[in-house]
């Protein structure tokens, strides 16, 4: 479908630990044909094309709101397992802030403050 110019988009539901079901999704795109390529746009401008908002963010632009990840050197997304290699975060930039991938302690712009967690389906 991909191939044909259909978007593929990845998502999960949120479930603890927070963020681990989204990178077994982008595996699951790879072991159905995707390229690691195709699997990173399915998780970032496809998503935010499919639902309207790809002129707001989806893509590091001028104007755009920009929540990313920093990796390790050495760490290519485009070659290997991808599921695996995402995993191997550094760190995380959302809402302007810095956190360290592992502690989730924020390191910018104020640091030691732990980022707080939402309770999600508590029930």
């Amino acid at each position: 479908m991909v191939g044909k110019g259909l978007l593929a988009n990845i998502g999960a539901h949120g479930e603890p630990p927070l963020g681990l079901n989204y990178h077994a999704e982008m595996g699951f795109a790879g072991q159905g044909g995707l390229s690691n390529y195709e699997v990173m746009r399915a998780a970032t401008s496809s998503g935010a094309k499919t639902l309207g908002i790809f002129s707001s963010l989806g893509s590091l632009s001028r104007g755009k709101l920009a929540d990313f990840l920093v990796y390790p050197p050495g760490v290519d997304l485009l070659e290997g397992e991808i599921s695996q290699k995402t995993r191997q975060l550094l760190m995380v930039a959302r809402g302007g802030r810095i956190w360290d991938a592992e502690t989730m302690v924020e390191v910018w712009p104020m640091k030691g403050k732990k980022q707080t967690m939402p309770i999600i389906n508590a029930d």
